[in-house]
This record gives C-alpha cells, sequence and structure tokens, in this order.
C-alpha cells in the first residue's frame, strides 16, 4: 500500500533578503536560521548576474544559461527537503529582462536586487531526497 503523502501547514515566514546576497545562499541562510528542513517557497522580485540549468536528458549534464542583466522574477518557486544529513534547496525561475525576453529554468545563482519570500514549513514525516537509478538525479521517492 502506498503512503498518502500528506502534510500540514507550519509557520508561515515572509521575509526581504538583503540586496547583493546570493538568492540561493540566502534562502539556505534563512532556513538553518529559522529550523525549516521541510518545506516550499515563492519568490518576488528582481535579481542580477542569474544563473538558469537546464538539463540535457539525454547526457544527463546541466548546462549552463548566464543572464548578466537585469531581471524581473515572472516566477520564482521551489522546494526545501531533506537530503543526507542535512537539506537541499530547490528552485526554478521564470524571468524577464527589460525588453521583456522571458528566460526560464533551474535557478543555479542569482544576485539580489529585491526578494521578498514566502517560506512555508510542512509538518509530517518529511519527503527524502534519494538518488533515482534511471536518471542520477537527487528525487523525491515515487508514489
Amino acid at each position: 500500500m502506498l503512503r498518502k503523502p500528506s502534510y500540514r501547514v507550519g509557520q508561515s515566514y515572509l521575509f526581504r533578503l538583503p540586496p547583493g546576497e546570493d538568492l540561493l545562499v540566502g534562502l539556505y541562510r534563512v532556513c538553518r536560521e529559522f529550523e525549516v528542513g521541510f518545506g516550499v517557497f515563492r519568490v518576488t522580485g528582481a535579481v542580477r548576474n542569474a544563473t538558469l540549468g537546464h538539463l540535457d536528458q539525454v547526457t544527463g549534464d546541466v548546462c549552463r544559461q548566464i543572464l548578466e542583466t537585469g531581471q524581473n522574477l515572472v516566477e520564482c518557486s521551489g522546494n526545501v527537503s531533506p537530503q543526507g544529513g542535512s537539506f537541499y534547496i530547490r528552485a526554478y525561475a521564470v524571468m524577464s529582462d527589460s525588453e521583456g525576453q522571458v528566460s526560464a529554468g533551474e535557478l543555479l545563482a542569482a544576485q539580489v536586487y529585491v526578494a521578498e519570500v514566502l517560506l512555508q514549513e510542512l509538518e509530517g514525516k518529511p519527503l527524502t531526497r534519494e538518488q533515482d537509478p534511471e536518471t542520477g538525479l537527487w528525487l523525491w521517492p515515487v508514489v
């Protein structure tokens, strides 16, 4: 029988990351400070010097796209979950530049210009990332 992955909503945190900090570094820092090891988040704002990753499904390599100009975060969301003895943050972003050109992918790095965050803690037995034998990626288990 499959375990039904349902969770209770825990604490909700609203905060702004400081300008100049890497967005992912800031998310890791806040999760450690607030002791959030399992949850979801959304970010609104703008970033500079962003790097997006795109998975090549044939080779398994991550191709990087570097965006040096300022970008608005049209959508940025992700999750926090246990992996090994710590936790891992996975974030995806859709961004647009000043001319409306859109780029999207896994967020690997981005310097904060403005970043307002909603971090939602989840309570219950967390989904722990495991290395998937088929893809080699660290993923939640299949239900």
